[in-house]
């Protein structure tokens, strides 16, 4: 099997794994309010876990050399590097970290001349957001109005996540903004569907668990992203680029 195929299937199968621990959430959380437990939640301890996994996602989000730079450098570059690229069989530019060809176009935004990852940014967005909710729910005791609203809007928010590239292809989407924003809806979705069991139950052994499996969706996610480029490159009908 290719090194592509197998980055393949191993996408798939993480992306049903994730699925999977997903689905299994609601179904510990009401099972758990039938049959109560007396393993009390920690909220700081919890707390403190989600905000440095939330760290770590901001991190992974930036971590890129290319996440930000200039549009108008990346032009130049383009510009005085003709001669090279003809020699390079017109290898493409970079955009953020992503290649700077029409397929890719969607996949960043431009603001004020630089150009930001669109996914990366909303994680990382959604990540800070997140940071300052931890804080206020966990440390502050500052509760949210409804606890099985805010759970049910966090497993959407999730599902919406671990499913955006399937559903951008469904609906022929093509807005860096949207994939912003959608990448903001997966982070702040996880946090509401943790604070959503919390609030419920209060057990620390359903918080660990969505702890962990928040931490396999972003392994997931990033996954999905590399994926996601390869196959873009794959079905690109450019003979001459060397990422073909």
């Amino acid at each position: 099997m290719s090194t592509t195929g197998s980055s393949k299937s191993m996408s798939f199968w993480l992306q049903l794994f994730s699925l999977t621990t997903l689905g299994l959430i609601p179904l510990i959380v009401f099972r758990t309010i039938i049959n109560p437990s007396s393993l009390a939640t920690h909220p700081q301890l919890v707390g403190s876990i989600f905000i440095v996994i939330c760290l770590l996602g901001a991190i992974v989000g930036v971590r890129p050399s290319s996440f930000s730079r200039s549009y108008h450098e990346t032009g130049k570059i383009a510009i005085d590097d003709s001669h090279e690229h003809e020699t390079l069989n017109q290898r493409p530019t970079k955009l953020g970290h992503h290649h700077s060809c029409d397929h890719f176009s969607d996949h960043v935004l431009i603001i004020r001349n630089n150009v930001f990852c669109a996914g990366c940014t909303g994680l990382t967005s959604g990540a800070v957001i997140s940071i300052y909710g931890g804080v206020f729910y966990f440390f502050l005791g500052i509760s949210l109005v409804n606890e099985f609203l805010v759970f049910g809007i966090g497993f959407v928010g999730v599902f919406v996540g671990i499913t955006q590239h399937h559903l951008y292809r469904a609906l022929s989407v093509r807005s860096g903004f949207i994939r912003y924003i959608l990448n903001v809806v997966f982070v702040l979705g996880a946090f509401y569907l943790l604070v959503g069991a919390n609030q419920i139950v209060g057990i620390i052994t359903v918080d660990i668990y969505i702890l962990c499996v928040i931490l396999l969706w972003i392994f997931n996610r990033i996954m999905m992203s590399s994926s996601e480029h390869e196959r873009i490159c794959m079905q690109c009908d450019v003979e001459s680029c060397r990422h073909h």
